[in-house]
């Protein structure tokens, strides 16, 4: 009798188990975004707000709602179409510091790194911040160099992704170094072409289905049947 007890104590857990709250993680942009230096050139845009605005991605995501691993999956490109497209800071320029701003605080656990394949940095340490002011440190990433051959033609590229322990953060400070990667342009600069952080989302919790609801009923009836015929004897 004992064992069959546990048994449906067991059951009533597991069922329980299944309907707490889940997590999700949706694919979430910048909404704004700085940087130490830009590359100015007539006739040209190479700002650092290209990196946040999903322009030379070969597939779009709808921010804060797509599933970032389910985005990932697809494996999205960017074009090397610098233009419009990529952020570059100033000719001579080997390391730079730029600052995404989310918008709000969120609870964030991984960073998409789209480096750009001609002028990508070498070593990024990334830190985070509540306030814009006081910053600590997250983590130090070295992307792998994206290979470039000198064509003239378009070379998309894709996203290298980075984890950490999650942190709640409205401002991450990227300190970018080793500008351009050795298989990079030959110009000394730096080049980043998007950026996209997973932010963690909890769902509320799942209702019972009725079938559920009913064999929970049965375990905990069953329960009860049980204790009672142990108190009879």
């Amino acid at each position: 009798m004992i064992g069959k007890l546990i048994a449906v104590a067991a059951g009533i857990a597991l069922v329980l188990s299944q309907i707490g709250p889940a997590q999700a993680s949706v694919i979430t942009s910048p909404t704004d975004a700085t940087a130490s230096s830009t590359f100015i050139a007539a006739g040209f845009d190479f700002d650092i707000g290209n990196t946040i605005d999903h322009s030379g991605l070969s597939a779009n995501f709808i921010n804060g709602v797509s599933d970032f691993d389910a985005y990932l999956a697809g494996n999205p490109m960017h074009t090397s179409v610098a233009d419009h497209n990529e952020w570059f800071s100033q000719l001579g320029v080997t390391q730079a510091s730029i600052i995404y701003d989310l918008g709000s605080v969120k609870t964030v656990d991984r960073l998409a790194l789209w480096n750009e394949e001609f002028s990508g940095f070498g070593t990024g340490r990334i830190d985070y911040s509540l306030d814009g002011q006081t910053f600590l440190s997250l983590i130090s990433i070295s992307p792998v160099d994206s290979p470039f051959d000198g064509s003239p033609s378009d070379q998309p590229y894709g996203a290298q992704v980075f984890g950490w322990e999650t942190v709640s953060a409205r401002y991450f400070r990227f300190d970018v170094s080793g500008c351009p990667q050795p298989d990079g342009d030959p110009a000394l600069l730096c080049g980043i072409g998007e950026v996209a952080f997973s932010v963690v989302q909890q769902e509320p919790p799942r209702v019972p289905e009725p079938g559920t609801l009913s064999l929970l009923a049965l375990g905990l009836a069953g329960a009860v049947w049980i204790g009672r015929a142990r108190r009879s004897r």
